[in-house]
């Protein structure tokens, strides 16, 4: 037989709620509660390892580059310009362009703009490709 549960002080955080959840499926249920599963350093290099390699492969479909290893080291390059979210960042479409088109320096202007601003959509497309396939598979 189970005896009911008094909530006397309603909380607005969801944690909390989900804490008083468990406790009160402990308490009236017996049940216990799993322990969630702990991040380790290990799990976030193997993340970064997915994502670098889907990365490197959809530079390698979106950009053109002349070969893999180019298209590897565009995302060595753009890798540590990435924002917290991981969206591209005008220092890392810098450190693309660089690579890709190591003498874009000697094309007229409105060429180089236009070629930096397919360059940028590329880059964003395998962005987006890169983080679906982790999505993907996490």
């Amino acid at each position: 037989m189970t005896t009911p549960t008094v909530h006397t002080t309603p909380s607005d955080d969801p944690d909390a709620v989900f804490a008083q959840a468990c406790r009160l499926i402990e308490t009236e249920l017996g049940g216990r509660r799993l322990p969630t599963e702990a991040r380790t350093w290990l799990s976030d290099l193997a993340r970064t390892r997915r994502h670098k390699t889907a990365f490197i492969t959809a530079v390698w479909n979106t950009c053109f580059p002349s070969g893999v290893v180019e298209a590897c080291r565009v995302v060595e390059a753009v890798y540590p310009h990435l924002d917290a979210a991981g969206l591209c960042t005008d220092a890392a479409l810098t450190a693309a362009w660089n690579i890709l088109e190591p003498d874009a320096h000697t094309w007229p202007e409105q060429l180089r703009h236009e070629a930096r601003r397919i360059t940028g959509k590329c880059l964003n497309r395998a962005l987006a490709e890169a983080n679906t396939a982790v999505a993907d598979h996490a």
